[in-house]
């Protein structure tokens, strides 16, 4: 691990100044560094895969920096959570498997949705932000100039601006030893920060899974046909796209205030927004992650996620009296 500052309380006073001298509104955190081959050699960079093997110009790749590098580095990959015991409690239901007739051998297993009153929780879940580094030169003492970046652009008239480009900065600091801010309109680097949603009509679903397979980052249509095949089974009035920065979501619409989608570069996870869906997905990626636990469910990947996520689309589209017709083997799918 490298001996650099790991952090910093606030942005430091030239990150600042920096900051007041970029033009627009998409900023990116990123500096380049001198690094040695001794260094490498060292093992000071092998959590962001720095070999000396990549140590080749123009050479360039990310990674999820791990979370034993410090603070940013875990809460980026394991999120965490504040309990806002100064708000009102509000009804969030949970879900848990039951077996039948107290025997789940012979009766087989239900899953059950209970009310709970509980509080406000400003949940972060994982930002899973990526360093990138890029190879820019050698230098003629034989060292290397390499440029380190986060992979998220931060939209400066968000109200979480400040807080977001504090916590990307520590990040690249912590595992890099260095941190800036640049434009993210520089010519070397030209990303968007926000999601632009296209809509498509629902029948033929190897027509849908050929166009949501496309974009600036194409995605496995393997992948794309397994989701949308999930979302088919409640009955889509569309299909949707999101394409911004390096993100590519894709999602389905069942009524104007259900809306499911899930990020695919990162994949671990679906997101179901309620009212003010439309406003909410323009956000950028840390944007959307950041919104009251009241006003949408994620449903992460893990053992039987499926099943809550049909439980839970099930009394969402009753309680719009949305009426689906489930089929037998989809019954069965979701029962264990």
């Amino acid at each position: 691990m490298g001996k650099w500052k790991k952090s910093f309380r606030s942005i430091p006073a030239k990150l600042r100044a920096d900051l007041a001298n970029i033009e627009g509104e998409n900023i990116k955190v990123l500096a380049g560094k001198i690094i040695t081959p001794e260094e490498v050699d060292a093992g000071l960079y092998d959590h962001l895969g720095l070999t000396e093997e990549r140590l080749i110009p123009v050479n360039s790749w990310e990674v999820l920096p791990p979370s034993t590098m410090g603070t940013r580095s875990k809460r980026n990959v394991e999120g965490w959570v504040q309990v806002r015991k100064d708000l009102p409690k509000f009804t969030k239901y949970f879900y848990h498997d039951i077996q039948n007739f107290g025997d789940g051998a012979r009766y087989g297993w239900s899953t059950v949705a209970i009310p709970r009153e509980v509080y406000e929780r400003d949940e972060f879940p994982p930002f899973l932000f990526h360093i990138e580094a890029r190879v820019q030169e050698v230098r003629p003492d034989g060292s290397f100039g390499v440029v380190f970046s986060v992979d998220e652009v931060l939209l400066r008239d968000t109200p979480d601006f400040d807080n977001d480009l504090l916590f990307a900065v520590n990040l690249l600091q912590e595992n890099t030893g260095v941190s800036g801010v640049v434009s993210a309109e520089n010519p070397e680097f030209v990303f968007t920060s926000s999601l632009n949603w296209e809509l498509f009509p629902p029948g033929d679903l190897e027509a849908a899974v050929s166009e949501l397979s496309r974009g600036r980052r194409p995605v496995p249509e393997e992948t794309v046909r397994e989701r949308l095949q999930l979302f088919e089974q409640f009955q889509p009035t569309e299909y949707m796209r999101g394409l911004g920065g390096n993100d590519h979501y894709i999602g389905a619409k069942y009524s104007d205030d259900l809306v499911v989608f899930e990020n695919l570069k990162y994949g671990n996870a679906l997101y179901v927004l309620y009212e003010n869906w439309e406003e909410l997905s323009q956000k950028p990626r840390n944007e959307l992650l950041k919104q009251r636990t009241s006003q949408f469910d994620r449903i992460i990947h893990t053992d039987g996620w499926e099943t809550r996520f049909a439980v839970l689309m099930q009394r969402e589209l009753q309680e719009r009296g949305i009426r689906i017709r489930i089929g037998r083997n989809m019954r069965r799918r979701y029962r264990r």
